[in-house]
């Protein structure tokens, strides 16, 4: 399986932050399902032209989440996690069609991106805390 991963370097993100969502959304939607072999450290960091180190970090980190599985010697898979299932097309779909409405009111009405991500970083926090 390819994988396919891409660096944006004009954004204010971490390139490891950038990594690390992107394999969990592609785990998400079922881009990469259980048993699939990524790229080996060296090969993904030459790839996306960064850092080896940033990409063990990415991948030691996603396999204490439980979504990668690192092998010495043979290499890291995705792992099946119980606690994230993996989203239809036709969910990620309606996701995506709403967050692309919030994203176009939000931009209408003034809202920086930052203060989005914090409008909804709070939100998420205040929902997790309820459930």
């Amino acid at each position: 399986m390819a994988v396919k991963l891409s660096i944006n370097r004009t954004t204010s993100a971490p390139v490891y932050v950038q990594l690390k969502e992107q394999i969990r959304l592609q785990v998400h939607r079922g881009e990469l399902k259980p048993g699939d072999l990524m790229p080996t450290v060296r090969s993904l960091a030459v790839d996306l032209g960064i850092n080896a180190n940033t990409v063990s970090r990415v991948y030691r980190d996603l396999q204490t989440e439980g979504l990668l599985r690192l092998e010495r010697g043979v290499g890291t898979f995705v792992e099946k996690a119980e606690h994230q299932p993996t989203l239809s097309p036709e969910d990620y779909g309606r996701i995506e069609k709403r967050a692309r409405e919030l994203v176009t009111l939000c931009s209408a009405a003034g809202f920086t991106r930052r203060e989005l991500s914090e409008l909804i970083t709070g939100l998420w926090k205040e929902i997790q805390n309820e459930g």
